[in-house]
Formats: C-alpha cells, sequence, structure tokens
C-alpha cells in the first residue's frame, strides 16, 4: 500500500509527518519515491518564483493553448509521450531455467510517469535475489539497472532519460545479495514492444 498524497504533499513542503504507517516505505518505494521527488521539484519552483512579478500572458499564448486542446479532443493531436505503453513476454534463455517465464507491462500514468510491472513464474532459490535489468540493443554488457523483484513482482520508474529504442531489452538474473555486477544468470529475457 502506498504513501497518502497528503502525507507525501506534507514531507515535500518539509514538515514533520508523525503519522507514517511505514516510515521506510517512501524511500523503498520507486512509486513513492519518484512521486515525493516530483512534489520536491514543484515546492522548489514554487518558492524560486515567490519574488518574480508575474505578468498577463499575452494573446498568442492563448491562441496557442486553444489550438492545442482543440487538436486533442478532436484527435487529431500528435500522440504523446503519455500514451506509450509496451509489452514483453519473457522466455528462458539458459537450461538451468528451462521452466521460468514472464511477463512484463509498461505504461505512462496520469502523472507522466513510465511504470514498468514484471511478473515471472520460476522455481525461485531461498537464497540471492532477483535483479531487472534494462539491456542495449547492439551490446549486451551495456545495462541500466531497474532494481529487485520483490518475490516475483516488480514494479519500477523507468526515467524518460532511458531511450527504450536504445534498451529494448528485459532481462530478469539471479543474483548475490550485494552485488553491483550482472552475474550472467540470465532466468528470463524479451523485448519490449510497444502497442500499437
Amino acid at each position: 500500500m502506498h504513501t497518502d498524497p497528503d502525507s507525501l504533499a506534507l514531507l515535500a513542503l518539509g514538515e514533520p509527518v508523525s503519522i507514517l504507517d511505514d516510515p521506510t516505505h517512501v524511500t523503498t518505494c520507486p512509486v513513492c519515491a519518484a512521486e515525493l521527488a516530483g512534489l520536491r521539484r514543484v515546492v522548489g519552483l514554487a518558492r524560486d518564483a515567490a519574488g518574480l512579478a508575474l505578468t498577463e500572458p499575452g494573446p498568442r499564448v492563448w491562441a496557442t493553448i486553444r489550438q492545442e486542446l482543440d487538436a486533442r479532443t478532436s484527435g487529431h493531436g500528435l500522440p504523446s509521450a503519455q500514451e506509450l505503453r509496451a509489452h514483453a513476454r519473457l522466455i528462458a534463455v539458459q537450461p538451468s531455467w528451462s521452466d521460468a517465464s514472464g511477463e512484463a507491462e509498461l505504461e505512462t500514468d496520469e502523472a507522466g510517469r513510465r511504470l514498468l510491472r514484471v511478473s515471472l513464474h520460476a522455481d525461485l532459490p531461498s537464497g540471492g535475489v532477483r535483479q531487472a535489468w534494462l539491456v542495449h540493443r547492439d551490446d549486451p554488457r551495456t545495462r541500466q539497472s531497474l532494481g529487485v523483484l520483490d518475490g516475483r513482482h516488480g514494479l519500477w520508474t523507468v526515467a524518460h532519460a532511458i531511450d527504450l529504442e536504445q534498451f529494448p531489452f528485459l532481462e530478469i538474473s539471479q543474483e548475490s545479495i550485494a552485488s553491483t555486477e550482472p552475474s550472467g544468470q540470465t532466468i528470463v529475457r524479451g523485448e519490449l514492444v510497444r502497442a500499437a
């Protein structure tokens, strides 16, 4: 269960919040941490702008806004990054994990965050952790760590700075605890394919 939005807003303002059920959740949950970071950016911008003299936007600004709104409501606007959806079917790539499979869904939420949900179907060992990676199309040694699965499931925010055309492959690997380098023990792998 995610942290209450009102509590996140108070934290972003720098107010002490003593009623949090789980104070560590905000820092360990990618969704709540991203939400808090966004709120803090808004607070910072508002504080920076406090001393600025605001002026009424000119007619050209309002005309541009009307054009964009008309294009969206008529359905003729260009697709935005907020409409991004992708899916990956994850399959085993090594004989030791031949029965493993999984799926991944990537979509953009109302706040503009790209959320990736992963489900892994495999007989998992009791030791170690399962790590998720985005792998470069042309160089599999170049990869971006997403984080650790909680059991067989994972949910992460994929930064907009990561180009999914360059990093389209999703891998789940078996890793030692506290390992910072890929072990090479890939459980499943699949390509994120954009929805039509």
